[in-house]
């Protein structure tokens, strides 16, 4: 269509010259036939002349109104071309536009299966996240309840056991003089009974209160497992009881260590043993254990194993001797006390340390004794930050602490989730308006689109109709819009 435009020129041009020729051709024939008629008729022939000359006047008119037609042809034609380049360059701009709406279109696409999938994700995150709020809700309540019921055991265990073995080792203490492997097994199987019973109704009352508190469950029983092997090394006991203080000392950490076995911690990541520190003055105290706890907390535990005076006065023929040697066991525990008060873990562990210090007595029936003489010995070592404990209630202690790990894991689970879950919730904000941005890209762009194809197609004076005016005109051509379009043109410049 456009390289038809140079021939409607040219034929425009030649339409003209042609007249100007035909006129001059017309001037030639009439000055012909005045010369040939100029003999014939004067008179004629001055007429024909004038009506020659007004002819030619009209000519020459014609002639001018032809140049000034032409002239606005050819402006007209101008306007064309720019508006022929201005559609194409309208044209191109607008092949861009669809080529980056198509793009856009595939990103919005791909944006919306994203936001499908993160809508998604975000859904099981919240339904995970309330999951575990409800879990952890319920995990916190049973771990509090167990460690109520945990608190009520140990105490009727430790009541029930400072009676049992009181009345045992005071009424039998002349059978543990005569060292004999069968009279000690003897003398302590009312001591198993008494524990098997006990033991017995414990997990008989846990089975009837709680079934479904499987991990209380496996604490009790290994705390029954740790009393079994307590009352199967009364032999080992007796033994390291008359033994060196080496021996004793190795006893002391072979239970420790067994009880710790049984809490359920890490060694080297939730506790440490035999751990050696410098103190200001030179010396190097060495507790026999560090319970590390959350939020950078140590628990110091350090073991009283010197328990002659005590063999002595289990084995006392007489109870002056037994008082005697008694007074001296008690003296013992609080010289012991005593140390440990003056050494200031706080400090040594960079205030990492708790306020108190545990001191455990291997020998449960030791401790006894001695709080039965000196009901005030726990009052005086808790004055002074000392809390004594035996095998059963370290054990229940420790057990405190493996729970307040688990609690600080789920914690951290649950803060880790928080936080993705916050992550989560920001994206999707992101993706909102990323996409709000796209929806008003596109808007614009439809609206830009509109515009163009108003002053392609729809528009007064749009370029489909002033082409199809070309054409009317003459303009050569060989390929030709398509119908739709030009009927939607109109047949108004």
């Amino acid at each position: 269509m456009f390289d038809t435009l140079p021939a409607h020129l040219a034929a425009l041009i030649g339409f003209l010259s042609g007249c100007l020729a035909l006129g001059l051709l017309a001037l030639l024939a009439g000055a012909r036939l005045l010369r040939k008629r100029q003999h014939e008729a004067h008179e004629s022939r001055q007429s024909e002349i004038d009506a020659l000359t007004d002819h030619n006047a009209e000519l020459r008119q014609q002639l001018d109104s032809r140049e000034q037609e032409l002239l606005r042809e050819r402006q007209r034609s101008t306007r064309y071309e720019q508006q022929l380049q201005l559609t194409m360059r309208v044209h191109g701009e607008l092949r861009g536009r669809l080529a980056r709406l198509e793009l856009t279109d595939q990103t919005l696409t791909r944006r919306e299966r994203e936001l499908d999938e993160l809508r998604e994700r975000h859904s099981k995150a919240l339904a995970q996240i309330s999951t575990l709020e409800t879990r952890l809700s319920d995990e916190l309540r049973a771990a509090a309840e167990k460690l109520d019921f945990l608190g009520r055991v140990r105490q009727e265990f430790s009541d029930s056991f400072k009676v049992l073995a009181g009345e045992v080792l005071h009424e039998r203490s002349q059978a543990l003089v005569a060292d004999n492997s069968a009279q000690i097994g003897s003398l302590l199987n009312p001591v198993r009974e008494q524990l098997k019973t006990f033991q017995d109704a414990v997990q008989q009352a846990y089975v009837q209160e709680a079934r479904e508190r499987s991990l209380l469950a496996r604490e009790i029983d290994a705390l029954k497992t740790l009393n079994q092997q307590l009352s199967g090394e009364a032999l080992n006991l007796t033994r390291a009881l008359r033994g060196d203080t080496r021996v004793q000392g190795a006893w002391g950490e072979l239970i420790l260590s067994r009880i710790l076995e049984a809490s359920g911690l890490v060694e080297g990541r939730e506790y440490t043993t035999q751990v050696v520190l410098r103190d200001e003055d030179g010396s190097r105290p060495r507790p026999d254990v560090i319970v590390h706890l959350p939020q950078e907390r140590d628990l110091i535990i350090d073991a009283k194993v010197s328990l002659t005076a005590y063999e002595r006065c289990v084995n006392a023929e007489t109870e002056l001797d037994r008082a005697a040697a008694l007074s001296e066991h008690l003296g013992s525990l609080r010289r012991h006390v005593d140390g440990l008060s003056r050494r200031d873990y706080a400090a040594l562990l960079d205030g990492r340390a708790l306020d108190f210090v545990l001191l455990f007595v291997p020998v449960e029936s030791a401790l006894i004794e001695a709080v039965r003489a000196d009901p005030g010995l726990y009052e005086y070592a808790l004055n002074r930050n000392i809390a004594i404990v035996s095998p059963s209630t370290l054990l229940a202690t420790l057990r405190a602490a493996s729970h307040l790990w688990k609690q600080e894991q789920r914690n951290r689970n649950a803060q880790d989730i928080a936080q993705r879950a916050g992550k989560l919730y920001d994206k999707f904000v992101g993706f909102v308006a990323d996409l709000d941005s796209v929806r008003l890209a596109l808007s614009r762009a439809q609206s830009e689109l509109d515009q163009a194809y108003a002053k392609l197609s729809t528009g007064k004076g749009n370029l489909v109709r002033q082409t199809e005016q070309l054409r009317e005109l003459g303009a050569r051509h060989q390929k030709a819009l398509p119908a739709d379009l030009v009927a939607d043109a109109g047949d108004e410049e």
